[in-house]
């Protein structure tokens, strides 16, 4: 799927399965309670595992005009209202709820 925010065009792809469970492992710790193991997912991280694996393509370019790859940290470079456009696309095509976005 191919959009254009704020001038730039990207290309994205919904998460399979596996992309979604390897993102989930990525961005969660364990601690442990009184009542065993319990899950923290920790939101940013997970949208930056989402975002590296629903951008497939994108006319990103650096300071050379020289195209960036889509990295962490070449998403961390990039503007917060660039970034937060994209992240809203990816969860709307994963069919994230309104609720659920809330939380990322």
């Amino acid at each position: 799927m191919q959009i254009t925010i704020q001038g730039h065009r990207i290309t994205l792809q919904p998460w399979t399965y596996g992309m979604k469970q390897q993102a989930l492992r990525l961005a969660t710790t364990w601690t442990k309670e009184a009542t065993g193991l319990q899950p923290d997912v920790d939101p940013w991280r997970l949208n930056d595992q989402m975002l590296t694996q629903c951008i497939t393509e994108w006319d990103l370019v650096d300071e050379q005009n020289q195209p960036l790859e889509i990295t962490i940290e070449n998403i961390h470079r990039q503007t917060p209202e660039l970034i937060e456009a994209i992240i809203h696309e990816c969860q709307r095509i994963n069919g994230v709820t309104q609720q659920e976005r809330k939380k990322s």
